[in-house]
């Protein structure tokens, strides 16, 4: 967007550059005088300045769902499943037995099941339970609307450029012209916040076979070295006299289906941060009659009112952060890009002073009122299935003030 401005604002300045013609101007009719002199008086006024607004405020709420895409926990009674939990995975078992093929070879099968698989992991100590079992997790988080939540950005500082064409006087006294001009902002506001959330968990529970919780992080199947033996429990050593060695499993071994399974849901305000972003910019271009009122020789008034119309666009985006109990933060984000047109009016009071017939610094306080809008992001948090968030944004620009400075060059 600003590309285009600054292309647009070279466009201004060349037309001003080039605007008079090539030949000798036609002197006007009330100049006349009984001699080839004549005097031109310019008739057009070219600004360019800043332009800084305050007052677009900006205002945040809506739902979503957050959970961890990865999850995949099927029933509780398959034995050949693989399940993945937030803070943690039970496998298919992987244990093999070698045994002779009948050709003078050896071949690895799989032993037959028993109940429990050598191939799981947990994360957290919080996961080992006294009883002797460990529990895997699935979370989800469900944001609660709870209202908006406002934030005005401040003073955002942008570029204008104005083309002013003189028409006569008002009154005898008064000067006036018509005025066109386009300018452009930025428009910016963030903003983090603990949402009320609806946090289900499903919490699965795995045997551990009598055996110890081995130490978080784990993640098995994992093997060891021993010593290989001859059938008297001797030491088989190699040429140069090492022991010879073999790779056994030494995996802690779990139970392959759940004991149990539990769903509960409860509602807090810590466990989900959202991150609201709002980033673009806005055109406004207004055009309305111009007075200008003499002070002194050097010093001039001007007001300026008429209408305006903005070209706003924006990307709104919000960044959800779940932290569950147990394992890893869950981050889930959903954005929106929009563009909108509103129309309005617009105020300009400033002082010029001037340097020269032709040059000239001006300093003014400026109004603008342009409307509102409101951007919402609609989207499938999770691929296949019916979860959705749904965030808005309302923007509002139906008030806002400021101040513009720059320069001024009649032609």
């Amino acid at each position: 967007m600003k590309k285009r401005f600054i292309a647009l604002c070279c466009l201004l300045t060349a037309t001003a550059v080039y605007a008079e013609p090539d030949s000798e101007p036609e002197p006007p009719t009330n100049l006349f005088f009984d001699t080839d002199v004549y005097i031109y008086l310019p008739k057009f006024t070219l600004t360019y300045g800043m332009r800084g607004l305050s007052g677009a405020k900006s205002s945040f709420h809506g739902f979503g769902h957050v959970t961890d895409e990865a999850q995949h926990i099927a029933d509780t009674t398959g034995t050949g499943e693989t399940r993945i939990y937030h803070d943690g995975d039970v496998g298919v078992d992987q244990r093999t037995v070698s045994i002779d093929d009948g050709n003078g070879g050896v071949v690895s099968l799989l032993i037959t099941p028993d109940g429990s698989t050598n191939t799981w992991g947990f994360a957290d100590a919080k996961q080992i339970v006294g009883d002797g079992t460990i529990a895997m997790h699935a979370y989800t988080a469900d944001v609660v609307d709870s209202g908006p939540r406002s934030k005005n950005p401040g003073l955002s500082f942008g570029n204008e450029v104005v083309l002013a064409r003189d028409i006569g006087k008002i009154a005898g006294r008064f000067d006036w012209s018509i005025s066109a001009g386009l300018s452009i902002n930025d428009l910016a506001s963030k903003m983090t916040s603990f949402e009320k959330a609806n946090i289900t968990t499903i919490t699965d529970t795995y045997s551990l076979n009598g055996a110890p919780a081995p130490t978080p992080p784990y993640s098995a199947p994992s093997s060891s070295s021993v010593p290989l033996t001859d059938s008297s429990g001797n030491t088989l050593l190699n040429a140069d006299g090492t022991a010879q060695t073999v790779q056994v499993d030494s995996s802690v071994l779990l139970g392959n289906t759940p004991e149990t399974r539990t769903q509960t849901t409860t509602t807090d305000t810590v466990s989900v941060m959202n991150h609201y972003h709002l980033h673009g910019a806005y055109y406004t271009f207004r055009v309305g009659p111009t007075l200008v009122f003499p002070v002194t020789t050097n010093f001039r008034a001007t007001l300026s009112l008429g209408g305006a119309l903005v070209y706003a666009g924006t990307t709104y985006s919000v960044e959800q952060e779940f932290k569950p109990d147990t394992g890893n933060e869950i981050f889930s984000d959903v954005s929106d890009t929009q563009s909108h047109f509103l129309p309005g009016y617009y105020a300009d009071a400033s002082m010029e002073y001037w340097m020269s017939n032709r040059t000239a610094f001006y300093l003014g306080a400026v109004y603008q009122s342009t409307g509102s809008f409101t951007q919402t992001i609609v989207q499938n948090t999770s691929p296949g299935l019916d979860d959705t968030a749904t965030y808005s944004t309302r923007v509002d620009l139906s008030s806002m003030q400021g101040f513009r400075f720059g320069v001024n060059y009649r032609f």
